[in-house]
């Protein structure tokens, strides 16, 4: 693995995994950013979601700016091409630069993330990738911890969520196929079922973490009522 400065993106449809995946890596030794401009933890996710404000605001500008809605955004090569970039390098991502390892997570990502790259927002030779998979059915009847989304859909149904959500993975899936950037890409159901392990492949992928960090990010873990 490539040594130096280095940021971890996470991405994966809303619903996947991606607010765990970005807290264990959090645990593991990845630097998020100030807490005071992420999001506020709430009912829909208590452990937070390591997102941040103005991170989410430049990624529902750029996916309007070439006509499209985060329920159904256009191609990320379309994004790239045609969207605003400008406002990406005005965004504050100025801890990155601070970090020997530092994160970011959107599921707008799995749409945006080679934007990005292209406004030179983010440096693809720093990049590591997390893309997160989930059984989309069960993600789909999650209607209500979805609340932008599912403002944004013409119906507000598991069926329709579903076609949001395969939409996202199809992206995730392509900025991992098509980015030379290294990917690691982790399903939330087995992440549950053995977290020990797949904990201790996600440290070794990012380079960093551990045993006893290994260890604090699986007794974080709270298991599905």
């Amino acid at each position: 693995m490539k040594r130096g400065p280095r940021t971890v993106v996470v991405i994966g449809p809303f619903r996947s995994g991606t607010s765990l995946a970005s807290r264990i890596l959090s645990i593991l030794g990845a630097d998020f950013g100030p807490p005071e401009t992420m999001l506020k933890a709430d009912r829909f996710n208590p452990d937070g979601y390591f997102q941040h404000a103005r991170v989410r605001i430049a990624n529902n500008r750029l996916i309007r700016s070439v006509g499209s809605t985060v329920a159904w955004p256009a191609h990320p090569q379309i994004v790239a091409d045609r969207g605003d970039l400008k406002p990406l390098c005005r965004t504050d991502l100025s801890w990155i630069s601070g970090a020997s390892l530092s994160g970011l997570k959107d599921p707008r990502f799995s749409a945006t993330l080679a934007a990005w790259i292209a406004a030179g927002a983010l440096d693809p030779s720093r990049l590591l990738l997390v893309r997160m998979e989930r059984n989309l059915n069960a993600a789909a009847l999650d209607l209500h911890g979805m609340p932008e989304l599912a403002r944004q859909m013409t119906e507000r149904t598991p069926e329709s969520a579903r076609a949001t959500l395969e939409r996202y993975a199809e992206f995730a899936a392509w900025h991992a196929g098509n980015l030379r950037v290294p990917h690691f890409t982790l399903r939330y159901e087995e992440l549950l079922a053995n977290p020990r392990e797949h904990i201790a492949m996600l440290a070794d992928f990012i380079g960093a973490g551990g045993q006893r960090r290994i260890e604090a990010a699986r007794r974080s873990i709270r298991l599905p009522q």
